[in-house]
């Protein structure tokens, strides 16, 4: 059977992935070059607990954290490249007795839920070797937060994918997906149609130029730093004034994100740069003299509720993987096997209900 994936980022060459290993035929169609978008801008943060998720959200982002260390060893073994995976843990600083409050609540669900978290004092940050901002006074620890380069990790599974001599085309535009009586049959793109037996939509945050699906762009600018030494900083630093994150084996340290409602509004502005500068400084101010080395920016695939769309769509054989926000590196793993699981096996992870585009549906008068 022939699969066409439309998007060549992490989500879908993923699911191109495991597709092949279960015997399909692929087709991977790209605006771009494969893993350039939302996929190559992000910070490769590997953070649910950081990032603060609940509930049945939360279960579903740490089982695709958990199933990082076996899925980038096997990216590895097949591709022969480093992806710079590395379970650092993050340090959430937190800048005042009211941030506290909320800080200490999230520890309380999460410890309540079994998870390995803790309240750090400023001391015991310095203590870890850290010279932190005077605001901040105090922090949480989420140990088993992680991260991936993420650029590493999209050029190793394509280079892979590469390797398999599937059909791949980049810089190709999707102009429609066509069906007859509710069935898919084919692509249409600005070169030519492809015909396939099936048809998974993610395209990110182009999605909905594609599909009348509620994805739509959040732009973020991001900038990278390089220390004087390497890993020089240990750990990622996250909060709501920036995200800090050092790459593994290297003194590079990448910056983010600014969150902005611009639609595909391109560049990287003073303004962006000065928040994210800002918020670096108040976390770690000994950088202040280290050398920018890039910046740059991104779209975001973001949903109304924030939550990614995923499985069956009203058209048979027509699947979405898509509107992964914030959590699409974090994701790849168990989007990819729910996705694939559904096409295989027609399993139905319970996830897909609660993920279905059909939330968004207006309701029948």
């Amino acid at each position: 059977m022939k699969g066409i994936i439309i998007g060549g980022g992490i989500i879908g060459l993923s699911i191109a992935r495991l597709l092949i290993k279960n015997g399909y035929s692929v087709t991977i169609i790209d605006q771009s070059m494969l893993g350039r978008g939302a996929s190559w801008a992000a910070g490769g943060m590997l953070a649910p607990l950081a990032e603060g998720l609940t509930g049945p959200f939360l279960k579903f982002a740490v089982e695709s954290r958990d199933m990082y260390k076996s899925f980038v060893e096997e990216i590895q073994k097949e591709s022969g490249d480093n992806v710079g995976f590395w379970e650092c843990g993050v340090i959430y600083p937190v800048f005042s007795e009211e941030e506290k409050e909320t800080i200490l609540a999230r520890i309380d669900y999460y410890t309540k839920l079994g998870y390995n978290v803790s309240w750090l004092e400023r001391q015991e940050i310095e203590d870890m070797g850290y010279s932190i901002g005077k605001g901040i006074i105090g922090g949480a620890f989420f140990p088993d937060d992680k991260q991936v380069d993420n650029r590493r990790l999209v050029s190793a599974l394509a280079k892979y994918l590469k390797k398999l001599n599937i059909e791949i085309r980049q810089f190709e535009k999707v102009k429609f997906i066509n069906y007859e009586d509710g069935v898919f049959k084919s692509v249409t793109t600005d070169k030519e149609e492809i015909k396939g037996d099936f048809c998974i939509l993610a395209a990110g945050a182009w999605s909905s130029e594609i599909e009348p699906i509620k994805v739509f762009p959040k732009k973020g600018q991001m900038f990278s730093f390089t220390t004087k030494k390497k890993e020089e900083i240990k750990n990622i630093f996250y909060s709501k004034r920036a995200y800090i994150i050092p790459r593994k084996d290297t003194n590079l340290v990448v910056v983010g994100a600014t969150e902005e409602n611009v639609f595909f509004k391109e560049g990287v502005t003073v303004a962006g740069l000065a928040y994210l500068i800002k918020g670096l400084l108040d976390t770690l101010p000994n950088t202040k003299d280290y050398q920018i080395i890039e910046t740059w920016y991104g779209f975001r695939p973001a949903t109304p509720d924030g939550l990614p769309i995923l499985g069956k769509s009203d058209i048979k054989n027509l699947y979405y993987a898509t509107g992964h926000y914030r959590n699409g590196i974090l994701l790849a793993p168990i989007t990819a096997k729910i996705i694939v699981d559904l096409i295989h096996r027609e399993e139905e992870s319970p996830y897909l209900k609660m993920f279905s585009f059909d939330r968004f549906k207006e309701p029948m008068v």
